[in-house]
Parts: structure tokens; sequence; C-alpha cells
């Protein structure tokens, strides 16, 4: 159990790590809210075209003050009557003791989760649905199971789009936590009406989609308005997706009854969004706020290259006490800082070589920033041509990737010297280790104020890796597949079964099933 000392260091240490070096003032006004992503898989099939919910306005009981957003999360759990089924109590019973899951679960919601709930409260929807990135993605913009769901809200590409979420070469909506929010709350306000106003069963159609719920009403032979979710025969992912979501919400109820303790998220947007009306690099915009680079791409994770998209979005999430630095820095920029392009409308009989030609620059350069899988183009279609000083190389084009394609093995120092604007998470993001580590190989508090200079020993981590090298994986999370086991599982990812119990929650005597999600990482 953590003490209440270390649950103010892991608090602080919570906004640090996504917001890298920034003071952030919780007496602000919230601006802007945010969003995560989803629930296991899902089709587009029977998904109509998504037209925007209307939003309530905010009513003065929601200009409560709380002491912490967990508090304003317990103010409203309306599904708590099911907290004590059986199924749920089961379930409840692998999250009870488990402190190293509850803080990573924590630190990762620090930058994303008032936003999440802040919507959820305005359009008068069930808190426990503000716990639904938890159960599906770990809190990770970044999670993409095997059947190709990704973001917080795990939405396949066809739901996404049916809901309005954007997907390009530039950017994808459904790793924008804002974004995918209201495509997740949308879509769950959708399935809620199609299935009689019951909670339960949107929340298992938002898993297994609306056919399958459909199937097994038809199997039961009942009317979608006689239908219990509990008696409804579901596959064994979806029969115990909702449980889990459910039992979550009851450790956060009433965490001291699981032996648990929550570090203290503070009740105030912790985010500012900026509109920078034209695309720009992100390492502009963390040169501009005095950012680590990763701070932030891992603060707008829906853009998926080293800029704002050519057209939209390009709205920046910021630490709120950066918003002023930034904006102040936009105001000075030149313009020939901006990323620039043209568009070039296709004649016929033109070809790519002959166009790069004209216009100073390569087939190859054209082909990746238009993301063409060839020569071939369409005459009365457009080509992105991009203009400016601030224009990358060929080779740099190349090497930019996705970011979450980007990932190698850090070489990592014996000693690393502090550099001004660093802190602990800044430093554990560098090199793929845990903030934790380092305080306590280092003999600090994780809410340290580091100095310039300042020495760190890092040597505790080439010989915790030695026997086994550091696996750094594409995703934090692994979907069970038919006749995985536990073991196994640990084996391909060059894990310890041990850490792989202990992050899930789970024991050596409990069984896993097909479509499960697994974490496969402490961070």
């Amino acid at each position: 159990m953590l003490k209440r000392a270390r649950l103010r260091a892991l608090t602080s240490w919570c906004f640090c790590m996504i917001l890298a070096s920034c003071q952030i003032n919780q007496t602000q006004d919230g601006s802007a809210n945010q969003a995560t992503e989803r629930l296991p898989v899902k089709s587009a099939e029977s998904v109509p075209e998504y037209q925007s919910a209307p939003r309530d306005e905010l009513t003065s009981e929601h200009a409560i003050t709380y002491l912490s957003l967990w508090e304003r999360i317990r103010a409203s759990l309306p599904l708590q009557p099911a907290y004590s089924h059986p199924r749920v109590l089961e379930q409840a019973a692998r999250y009870a003791g488990n402190q190293e899951y509850f803080d990573l679960i924590a630190e990762r919601a620090a930058p994303f989760l008032h936003g999440i709930v802040s919507e959820v409260e305005s359009r008068g929807l069930p808190m426990e649905i503000a716990l639904l990135p938890f159960v599906e993605s770990a809190f990770s913009p970044d999670a993409r199971s095997r059947e190709g769901a990704v973001g917080l809200w795990q939405f396949m590409p066809g739901t996404a789009r049916a809901y309005g979420l954007q997907q390009d070469w530039w950017y994808d909506g459904r790793r924008d936590p804002r974004a995918s929010t209201t495509a997740a709350l949308d879509y769950l306000q959708s399935l809620h009406n199609e299935f009689d106003q019951d909670w339960l069963i949107a929340l298992a159609a938002y898993n297994t989609g609306s056919r399958n719920i459909r199937r097994a009403l038809r199997r039961e032979g009942v009317e979608i308005e006689e239908a219990d979710f509990w008696k409804l025969p579901l596959n064994a992912e979806t029969s115990a997706h909702v449980p889990r979501l459910l039992a979550l919400a009851s450790v956060i109820a009433k965490p001291e009854a699981s032996s648990v303790e929550l570090a203290e998220l503070s009740d105030s947007e912790p985010l500012s969004y900026v509109d920078i009306g034209r695309q720009i690099e992100l390492e502009q915009i963390a040169s501009l706020t005095d950012l680590e680079l990763e701070c932030v791409q891992a603060l707008n994770p829906g853009y998926l290259r080293w800029a704002t998209h050519p057209q939209f979005p390009q709205q920046i999430a910021v630490p709120r006490d950066r918003r002023a630095l930034l904006e102040r820095g936009l105001a000075q920029l030149e313009p020939s800082r901006f990323v620039t392009w043209e568009h070039y409308a296709i004649q016929p009989g033109d070809t790519l070589s002959e166009i790069a030609q004209q216009l100073g620059t390569s087939a190859e350069t054209l082909r990746v920033i238009n993301n063409l899988q060839g020569s071939r183009i369409i005459a009365g279609e457009s080509l992105l041509i991009p203009r400016g000083s601030s224009l990358p190389t060929l080779a740099e084009l190349r090497n930019r990737r996705p970011f979450d394609e980007r990932r190698q093995q850090p070489d990592i120092p014996d000693f690393y010297t502090v550099r001004r604007g660093d802190n602990l998470w800044s430093i554990a993001r560098r090199f793929d280790l845990r903030s934790a580590d380092i305080a306590a190989n280092n003999r600090l508090e994780l809410d340290s104020l580091l100095q310039p200079g300042q020495a760190l020993d890092l040597q505790f981590a080439r010989h915790a890796t030695a026997d086994r090298p550091l696996k750094i994986l594409s995703s934090d999370l692994y979907s069970v597949r038919p006749g995985d086991s536990l073991s196994q599982i640990a084996h391909r990812f060059e894990l310890d079964t041990a850490d792989l119990l202990r992050w899930n929650g789970l024991t050596n005597n409990d069984l896993i099933y097909p479509g499960q999600k697994l974490i496969l990482s402490p961070r």
C-alpha cells in the first residue's frame, strides 16, 4: 500500500508525466474538454451515418466544487445496483490490492480524464462510461488491437468513419482523445436508444456490435423490452467486459474496500487547446513552448506525422500554463517557419515525374507526401505540393514515420546529465524507463525538481536488462488468441509471467479467453 506522501508524489508525477516539465496551475478555469477511446472490436455493420447528438447545456449543479476528479466521478455512478452481481464481484476481486495497476491507470489518465468526465457529465450519461477507456485500452491513445481497433475507445476503422472520425496519412481521429470521446459517446447514446434505454446492453453492444446483440436476443427468445443482460448468451469477451467495467467503477467508488489508494487527480482541466490556423511542425511547437518534443507528441496523439494536418485539424493541446507562451511565439513567428503547401490539379497526360521536375521536387517526395502506392495519378485530382524553407528533405520524410512506429531500443547511458526543462518523466520516456525506478535508484521523490547539470545514475537499467533485453512494444495491449496461455504470452513478449499477472490483476488460477485484452507494459 502506498503511503500518503508517496501518493502525493505520484499525483504530481501523473501531471508531470505527460505534461513534461510543466507546473500546472490547478486553480485556473479549465478549457475545452478532452476525450479517449474504445471497447473491444467493433464493426461498421448496421451503423447509421453519424449525425451529431445534441449537447445539453451545463446546469448549476455542474458548478459544484469537488476535492478531486475521483470525487466528481463518484457523485454520479447510477449503475451501482449492478455492482453486487456475482459476476461483478468476481471481477472486482481481481482488482483488489492491485496498487500497481491503479498507479498505472492514474498516471495515464491524468492529462485526458478530466475532459472525458466533463463531456460525460454535460450529456447526462452514467459516469461509469468515463471509465470505459481504462477497460478498453488501459487508457493508452496508442493502443492497437490485433484486429485493428485503435485508440482510447478502440474504434475499428469503419465504425470510426461512420461516427465522423477522420483518418488519413496525417491524422487519425481514433487516437485523438477529444475527437474519439465525442464519437464514442455519440455511438453509446445511439446504442442506448436502440436497446430500450438499457445501459448494460448498450455497453455490451459497444463491445460486440448491435448484430450480435440482436442474435443473442433471438436465441434467448425475448424482445429487447424484456431482455436481461445477465441472461443473454454472449461470447466470453463481452460477457466479461461489462462486469469488468462495473467492477472497476465499484473500486473507484470505494477504493478502501479493495485495499487500493487512488492518486488524487485534481478536478481542473490540465490542458489548453490552441487553434493554430496553419500547418506547423510539432518540433516548432516544442520550441515555442519550451517542452520536449515527446511531450508535444504525447499530448497530441492524433497527429501521425511530424506536423499538424495541412487542412484540418490544426489544433494543438498544451499544458495550460504554456498557452500564453505559445500564443506569443506564434504571433512573432515568421510566415516562412510554417509548413506551406500548394494544390496542383492533375492534367490529362501528366506523369508524376514530369510534375515533380516542373515543380522543383522529386517524384518520390510527391509519393510520400501524398501517400501514393505507385506512380499512377488521375487527371482531375490534385496533389499536395510542399513549399517553404521548413520543408523536410526526402530522407527526413522517409525517417518521419508515424510516431507509434518509430520507437527503437534506446541507448541508455550509465549516467545522464539533466538538461533545462527535464523532469523524471521526460527522462524516463526518452530512455523507455519508469520514472519510479529512476527516482528510487537516485533516492529522489517522484515530484522532485531537477537541476540542470545534475547527474542521474541509470546503471540500474543496464543491469536489470542484461539477461532479458528491453522489449519495445508497438502497443501496450495484447488480444488473447485461441490456444494462448499466460506463460506462452509472457515468453512471446520476453516478460515475466509474474509481471503479466500483476499488471492485469490476475492469479495463476485465472483463466484467459480469446479476445481478452492484456496489458503488456508497466508504463
